[in-house]
């Protein structure tokens, strides 16, 4: 459903990227790689980013640590 470009873009956004960092990771244009975030984002029927990360977790495309962080910063 997704192109590889897309998916991957959804992945780096939902790992905690921001479109201007994902940009210069992949050396692409901000626009190019918004674009591609949106248009991912409707061929899901996903409206809000929020969404996203709840449909990106369902389908295991968040890579979660095993390591749990409590509150002072540090593992357990």
């Amino acid at each position: 459903m997704l192109s590889r470009r897309e998916l991957e873009v959804v992945r780096l956004f939902v790992s905690g990227m921001t479109i201007k960092e994902i940009a210069e990771q992949l050396n692409r244009s901000i626009k190019t790689i918004s674009t591609q975030k949106n248009t991912a984002m409707r061929k899901l029927g996903i409206d809000r980013d929020s969404e996203l990360f709840q449909y990106a977790q369902s389908n295991g495309l968040l890579n979660l640590s095993s390591h749990s962080v409590d509150d002072t910063g540090s593992a357990p």
